[in-house]
Protein backbone atom coordinates (compact mmCIF):
# COMPACT_ATOMS: atom_id res chain seq x y z
CA UNK A 1 0.00 0.00 0.00
CA UNK A 2 1.01 3.60 -0.67
CA UNK A 3 2.82 5.83 1.67
CA UNK A 4 -0.65 8.42 0.43
CA UNK A 5 -3.02 5.55 0.82
CA UNK A 6 -1.94 4.84 4.40
CA UNK A 7 -2.44 8.72 4.62
CA UNK A 8 -5.80 8.32 3.85
CA UNK A 9 -6.97 5.29 5.76
CA UNK A 10 -5.39 6.94 8.43
CA UNK A 11 -7.03 9.71 8.63
CA UNK A 12 -10.56 8.53 7.46
CA UNK A 13 -10.77 5.55 10.11
CA UNK A 14 -14.58 5.71 8.97
CA UNK A 15 -13.88 4.56 5.33
CA UNK A 16 -13.44 1.10 5.59
CA UNK A 17 -17.10 0.66 7.24
CA UNK A 18 -17.70 3.29 4.48
CA UNK A 19 -16.77 1.13 1.79
CA UNK A 20 -18.10 -1.64 3.17
CA UNK A 21 -21.61 -0.33 3.28
CA UNK A 22 -21.58 0.59 -0.42
CA UNK A 23 -20.67 -3.08 -1.33
CA UNK A 24 -23.41 -3.88 1.15
CA UNK A 25 -25.90 -1.59 -0.86
CA UNK A 26 -25.24 -2.99 -4.29
CA UNK A 27 -25.52 -6.75 -3.33
CA UNK A 28 -28.79 -6.07 -1.48
CA UNK A 29 -29.94 -3.92 -4.66
CA UNK A 30 -28.91 -7.05 -6.85
CA UNK A 31 -30.45 -9.19 -4.15
CA UNK A 32 -34.11 -7.69 -3.83
CA UNK A 33 -35.57 -5.10 -6.45
CA UNK A 34 -37.94 -3.29 -3.61
CA UNK A 35 -34.31 -2.25 -1.62
CA UNK A 36 -33.38 0.80 -3.84
CA UNK A 37 -36.79 2.16 -3.51
CA UNK A 38 -36.66 5.56 -1.82
CA UNK A 39 -39.03 4.51 1.16
CA UNK A 40 -36.79 1.74 1.97
CA UNK A 41 -34.06 3.82 2.08
CA UNK A 42 -35.85 6.06 4.25
CA UNK A 43 -36.87 3.52 6.51
CA UNK A 44 -33.13 2.59 7.31
CA UNK A 45 -32.34 5.91 8.15
CA UNK A 46 -35.10 5.95 10.71
CA UNK A 47 -34.53 2.77 12.12
CA UNK A 48 -30.56 3.14 12.52
CA UNK A 49 -31.23 6.86 14.11
CA UNK A 50 -32.13 5.39 17.35
CA UNK A 51 -28.20 3.14 17.78
CA UNK A 52 -26.92 5.72 15.84
CA UNK A 53 -27.60 8.28 18.69
CA UNK A 54 -26.23 6.04 21.10
CA UNK A 55 -23.28 4.89 19.11
CA UNK A 56 -22.28 8.88 19.34
CA UNK A 57 -21.89 8.42 23.00
CA UNK A 58 -20.80 5.83 23.09
CA UNK A 59 -17.88 6.77 20.92
CA UNK A 60 -16.76 8.69 23.76
CA UNK A 61 -16.73 6.53 26.31
CA UNK A 62 -14.75 3.89 24.49
CA UNK A 63 -12.42 6.60 22.96
CA UNK A 64 -11.55 6.74 27.36
CA UNK A 65 -10.99 2.92 26.99
CA UNK A 66 -13.87 2.51 28.78
CA UNK A 67 -17.14 0.58 27.91
CA UNK A 68 -21.23 1.31 29.00
CA UNK A 69 -23.13 -2.13 28.91
CA UNK A 70 -25.70 -0.37 30.76
CA UNK A 71 -27.39 1.81 28.16
CA UNK A 72 -29.87 -0.36 27.05
CA UNK A 73 -31.07 -0.65 30.60
CA UNK A 74 -30.59 3.34 30.79
CA UNK A 75 -33.03 3.56 27.64
CA UNK A 76 -35.66 1.00 29.32
CA UNK A 77 -35.69 2.68 32.87
CA UNK A 78 -36.30 6.68 30.79
CA UNK A 79 -39.01 4.92 28.48
CA UNK A 80 -40.54 3.49 31.86
CA UNK A 81 -39.90 6.59 33.87
CA UNK A 82 -41.74 8.71 30.91
CA UNK A 83 -44.63 6.68 30.32
CA UNK A 84 -45.36 6.55 34.15
CA UNK A 85 -45.06 10.47 34.27
CA UNK A 86 -46.94 11.01 31.63
CA UNK A 87 -49.67 8.58 33.01
CA UNK A 88 -49.85 10.32 36.25
CA UNK A 89 -49.41 13.92 35.59
CA UNK A 90 -50.24 13.94 31.92
CA UNK A 91 -47.56 17.18 31.37
CA UNK A 92 -45.13 16.79 28.47
CA UNK A 93 -42.90 18.99 29.89
CA UNK A 94 -42.80 17.66 33.83
CA UNK A 95 -42.06 13.50 31.85
CA UNK A 96 -39.54 14.82 28.99
CA UNK A 97 -37.32 16.47 31.42
CA UNK A 98 -37.57 13.91 34.51
CA UNK A 99 -36.91 11.74 31.97
CA UNK A 100 -34.24 12.78 30.14
CA UNK A 101 -32.71 14.14 33.58
CA UNK A 102 -32.49 10.30 34.98
CA UNK A 103 -31.18 9.05 32.17
CA UNK A 104 -27.87 11.47 32.34
CA UNK A 105 -28.12 11.23 35.77
CA UNK A 106 -28.10 7.27 35.47
CA UNK A 107 -25.13 7.53 32.98
CA UNK A 108 -23.20 10.03 35.79
CA UNK A 109 -23.64 7.19 38.36
CA UNK A 110 -21.74 4.91 36.40
CA UNK A 111 -19.15 7.30 35.65
CA UNK A 112 -19.06 7.89 39.25
CA UNK A 113 -18.73 4.22 40.29
CA UNK A 114 -15.29 4.12 38.24
CA UNK A 115 -13.59 6.85 38.58
CA UNK A 116 -14.08 7.09 42.29
CA UNK A 117 -14.30 3.24 43.28
CA UNK A 118 -11.80 2.30 39.98
CA UNK A 119 -13.89 -0.15 39.02
CA UNK A 120 -13.47 -2.11 36.02
CA UNK A 121 -16.12 -0.19 33.55
CA UNK A 122 -17.20 -4.00 32.57
CA UNK A 123 -18.19 -4.95 35.76
CA UNK A 124 -19.57 -1.59 37.01
CA UNK A 125 -22.32 -1.29 34.07
CA UNK A 126 -23.01 -5.16 33.77
CA UNK A 127 -24.29 -4.45 37.70
CA UNK A 128 -25.79 -1.23 36.98
CA UNK A 129 -27.99 -2.88 34.22
CA UNK A 130 -29.38 -5.56 36.15
CA UNK A 131 -30.30 -2.30 38.96
CA UNK A 132 -31.35 0.33 36.09
CA UNK A 133 -33.72 -2.77 34.15
CA UNK A 134 -34.28 -4.22 37.60
CA UNK A 135 -36.22 -0.87 38.81
CA UNK A 136 -37.56 -0.02 35.63
CA UNK A 137 -39.73 -3.30 35.95
CA UNK A 138 -40.35 -2.39 39.80
CA UNK A 139 -41.60 1.03 38.84
CA UNK A 140 -44.17 0.07 36.04
CA UNK A 141 -44.99 -3.59 38.09
CA UNK A 142 -44.01 -4.90 34.41
CA UNK A 143 -46.99 -3.73 32.78
CA UNK A 144 -47.47 -2.47 29.44
CA UNK A 145 -47.99 1.65 29.11
CA UNK A 146 -49.37 3.39 26.35
CA UNK A 147 -48.66 6.75 25.82
CA UNK A 148 -50.42 9.71 23.89
CA UNK A 149 -50.90 9.66 20.43
CA UNK A 150 -49.31 13.09 20.23
CA UNK A 151 -45.66 11.80 21.38
CA UNK A 152 -45.40 9.79 17.90
CA UNK A 153 -44.78 13.14 16.16
CA UNK A 154 -41.04 12.65 17.64
CA UNK A 155 -40.80 9.11 16.17
CA UNK A 156 -43.50 9.42 13.06
CA UNK A 157 -43.36 13.49 12.27
CA UNK A 158 -41.79 15.74 9.81
CA UNK A 159 -40.05 19.03 9.37
CA UNK A 160 -39.67 20.01 5.95
CA UNK A 161 -40.75 16.93 4.65
CA UNK A 162 -37.50 14.98 6.42
CA UNK A 163 -38.23 12.75 9.28
CA UNK A 164 -37.51 14.00 12.64
CA UNK A 165 -35.85 11.07 14.23
CA UNK A 166 -32.98 11.54 11.25
CA UNK A 167 -32.94 15.31 12.18
CA UNK A 168 -32.45 14.71 15.99
CA UNK A 169 -29.50 12.54 14.74
CA UNK A 170 -28.36 14.55 12.53
CA UNK A 171 -28.14 17.54 15.79
CA UNK A 172 -26.57 14.66 17.63
CA UNK A 173 -23.66 14.01 15.11
CA UNK A 174 -22.63 17.70 14.44
CA UNK A 175 -22.64 18.00 17.99
CA UNK A 176 -20.46 15.18 19.05
CA UNK A 177 -18.54 15.85 15.87
CA UNK A 178 -17.64 19.24 17.16
CA UNK A 179 -16.62 18.22 20.76
CA UNK A 180 -14.44 15.23 18.96
CA UNK A 181 -12.88 17.10 16.83
CA UNK A 182 -12.70 20.54 18.06
CA UNK A 183 -12.27 21.14 21.93
CA UNK A 184 -9.98 20.21 24.47
CA UNK A 185 -12.67 17.98 25.88
CA UNK A 186 -12.15 16.04 22.42
CA UNK A 187 -8.29 16.12 22.93
CA UNK A 188 -8.66 14.82 26.48
CA UNK A 189 -10.75 12.02 25.46
CA UNK A 190 -8.02 10.41 23.22
CA UNK A 191 -5.42 11.50 25.48
CA UNK A 192 -7.18 9.17 28.65
CA UNK A 193 -7.91 6.18 26.18
CA UNK A 194 -4.37 6.57 24.98
CA UNK A 195 -3.04 6.57 28.59
CA UNK A 196 -4.57 7.15 31.56
CA UNK A 197 -1.47 7.57 33.83
CA UNK A 198 0.34 9.66 31.58
CA UNK A 199 -2.74 11.91 31.24
CA UNK A 200 -2.75 12.23 35.48
CA UNK A 201 1.09 12.71 35.21
CA UNK A 202 0.24 15.80 32.46
CA UNK A 203 -2.48 17.17 35.05
CA UNK A 204 -5.63 16.80 32.85
CA UNK A 205 -8.96 16.54 34.21
CA UNK A 206 -8.76 12.66 33.84
CA UNK A 207 -11.70 12.01 36.23
CA UNK A 208 -14.01 15.12 35.28
CA UNK A 209 -13.84 13.82 31.47
CA UNK A 210 -14.35 10.37 32.03
CA UNK A 211 -17.45 11.36 34.30
CA UNK A 212 -18.38 13.35 31.34
CA UNK A 213 -18.31 10.82 28.89
CA UNK A 214 -20.67 8.29 30.53
CA UNK A 215 -22.98 10.97 31.20
CA UNK A 216 -23.10 11.84 27.68
CA UNK A 217 -23.64 8.22 26.77
CA UNK A 218 -26.55 8.30 29.14
CA UNK A 219 -28.28 11.36 27.98
CA UNK A 220 -27.87 10.48 24.14
CA UNK A 221 -29.63 6.97 25.73
CA UNK A 222 -32.36 9.11 26.95
CA UNK A 223 -33.08 10.52 23.67
CA UNK A 224 -32.91 7.70 21.95
CA UNK A 225 -36.05 6.07 24.47
CA UNK A 226 -38.19 8.75 23.77
CA UNK A 227 -37.71 8.38 20.03
CA UNK A 228 -38.05 4.64 20.29
CA UNK A 229 -41.14 4.99 22.82
CA UNK A 230 -42.59 7.32 20.15
CA UNK A 231 -42.20 4.73 17.71
CA UNK A 232 -43.55 1.76 18.93
CA UNK A 233 -46.07 3.85 21.05
CA UNK A 234 -46.10 3.01 24.35
CA UNK A 235 -43.74 1.21 27.18
CA UNK A 236 -42.92 -2.62 26.62
CA UNK A 237 -41.39 -4.75 28.72
CA UNK A 238 -38.94 -5.59 25.87
CA UNK A 239 -37.50 -2.78 25.31
CA UNK A 240 -33.87 -1.84 25.34
CA UNK A 241 -32.90 -5.98 24.98
CA UNK A 242 -29.59 -6.17 23.31
CA UNK A 243 -29.04 -3.18 21.75
CA UNK A 244 -25.99 -2.11 23.84
CA UNK A 245 -24.32 -5.07 21.70
CA UNK A 246 -25.44 -3.49 18.84
CA UNK A 247 -24.56 0.41 19.55
CA UNK A 248 -20.81 -1.63 20.86
CA UNK A 249 -20.49 -3.25 17.15
CA UNK A 250 -21.27 0.01 15.40
CA UNK A 251 -18.35 2.41 17.32
CA UNK A 252 -16.14 -0.36 16.76
CA UNK A 253 -16.76 -1.26 13.02
CA UNK A 254 -16.54 2.20 12.52
CA UNK A 255 -13.16 2.37 13.50
CA UNK A 256 -13.20 3.11 16.93
CA UNK A 257 -10.79 1.41 18.87
CA UNK A 258 -11.97 -0.68 21.54
CA UNK A 259 -8.68 -0.01 23.27
CA UNK A 260 -9.52 3.67 23.39
CA UNK A 261 -7.44 6.60 21.96
CA UNK A 262 -9.29 7.01 18.61
CA UNK A 263 -12.02 6.93 17.07
CA UNK A 264 -14.89 8.68 15.22
CA UNK A 265 -18.32 9.28 15.06
CA UNK A 266 -18.98 9.17 11.52
CA UNK A 267 -17.73 6.18 11.45
CA UNK A 268 -19.94 4.49 14.43
CA UNK A 269 -22.87 6.01 12.59
CA UNK A 270 -22.14 4.20 9.43
CA UNK A 271 -21.59 1.57 11.48
CA UNK A 272 -25.04 1.75 12.68
CA UNK A 273 -26.37 2.01 9.48
CA UNK A 274 -24.34 -0.92 8.36
CA UNK A 275 -25.70 -3.08 10.87
CA UNK A 276 -29.67 -1.97 9.77
CA UNK A 277 -28.55 -2.71 6.33
CA UNK A 278 -28.41 -6.26 7.40
CA UNK A 279 -31.28 -6.40 9.07
CA UNK A 280 -33.13 -4.86 6.28
CA UNK A 281 -31.63 -7.37 3.72
CA UNK A 282 -32.35 -10.47 5.45
CA UNK A 283 -35.93 -8.90 6.19
CA UNK A 284 -36.15 -8.41 2.61
CA UNK A 285 -34.75 -12.00 1.56
CA UNK A 286 -37.31 -13.35 4.02
CA UNK A 287 -34.50 -15.10 6.30
CA UNK A 288 -35.44 -16.67 9.94
CA UNK A 289 -35.80 -14.06 12.47
CA UNK A 290 -33.27 -16.37 14.92
CA UNK A 291 -30.97 -15.46 12.06
CA UNK A 292 -30.29 -11.96 12.77
CA UNK A 293 -28.65 -12.91 16.04
CA UNK A 294 -25.99 -15.20 14.43
CA UNK A 295 -25.68 -12.57 11.97
CA UNK A 296 -25.11 -9.82 14.62
CA UNK A 297 -23.30 -12.13 17.08
CA UNK A 298 -20.84 -12.57 14.31
CA UNK A 299 -20.44 -9.15 13.23
CA UNK A 300 -19.84 -7.80 16.30
CA UNK A 301 -17.01 -10.97 16.94
CA UNK A 302 -15.52 -9.98 13.33
CA UNK A 303 -15.10 -6.33 14.40
CA UNK A 304 -13.60 -7.14 18.19
CA UNK A 305 -11.16 -9.09 16.08
CA UNK A 306 -9.81 -6.87 13.74
CA UNK A 307 -9.74 -3.86 15.73
CA UNK A 308 -7.32 -6.52 18.14
CA UNK A 309 -5.44 -7.14 14.69
CA UNK A 310 -4.89 -3.92 14.12
CA UNK A 311 -4.18 -2.74 17.28
CA UNK A 312 -1.23 -5.79 17.38
CA UNK A 313 0.16 -4.55 14.01
CA UNK A 314 0.30 -1.21 15.10
CA UNK A 315 2.21 -2.35 18.60
CA UNK A 316 4.66 -4.39 16.45
CA UNK A 317 5.71 -1.47 14.18
CA UNK A 318 5.92 1.27 16.84
CA UNK A 319 8.02 -1.27 19.23
CA UNK A 320 10.25 -1.70 15.66
CA UNK A 321 10.52 1.99 15.40
CA UNK A 322 11.11 2.20 18.95
CA UNK A 323 14.18 -0.31 18.75
CA UNK A 324 15.35 1.73 15.48
CA UNK A 325 15.37 4.92 17.37
CA UNK A 326 17.32 3.75 20.40
CA UNK A 327 20.02 1.78 18.42
CA UNK A 328 20.23 5.70 16.14
CA UNK A 329 20.80 7.64 19.37
CA UNK A 330 23.41 5.53 20.63
CA UNK A 331 25.01 5.59 17.68
CA UNK A 332 24.98 1.29 17.27
CA UNK A 333 25.25 -0.37 13.88
CA UNK A 334 23.55 -3.75 13.91
CA UNK A 335 24.96 -6.33 11.96
CA UNK A 336 24.30 -9.38 11.15
CA UNK A 337 26.95 -11.96 12.49
CA UNK A 338 28.32 -14.84 9.78
CA UNK A 339 27.14 -18.00 11.08
CA UNK A 340 30.03 -20.40 12.27
CA UNK A 341 30.88 -23.63 11.09
CA UNK A 342 31.63 -26.76 12.55
CA UNK A 343 34.72 -28.06 11.03
CA UNK A 344 35.72 -31.69 10.66
CA UNK A 345 38.53 -33.04 12.06
CA UNK A 346 41.55 -33.95 8.94
CA UNK A 347 39.57 -31.43 7.12
CA UNK A 348 41.64 -28.22 5.66
CA UNK A 349 40.23 -24.69 4.59
CA UNK A 350 42.38 -24.51 2.47
CA UNK A 351 40.84 -26.03 -0.41
CA UNK A 352 44.12 -28.09 -1.79
CA UNK A 353 44.67 -31.51 -1.85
Amino acid sequence: MSRSARYVLGQCKWLPIAIATAVMITILSFASPVFLTPSNFQSILVQSSITAIMAVGMTFIILTAGIDISVGAILFFTSALFAKLMMETGSYAVAFTAAILCATGLGLLNGLFVVRFRISPLITTLATYSIFRGAAIHLTGAQNIPVPREMGFLGNGRIFGIPLPILILAVVLVIGLYLLTSTRFGIYMRAIGNSARSARESKLPVHSVTIATYAIGGFVSGIAALILLARVGGLQSGIGIGIEFTVIAAVILGGTKLTGGSGTVVGSVIGAMFLVLIDNGLNLMNASPYVYDIVRGSVLLAAVAVDRISALRQQKTADRQRRASLFGAAGVTVRRQPVPTKQIPGETTGGGS
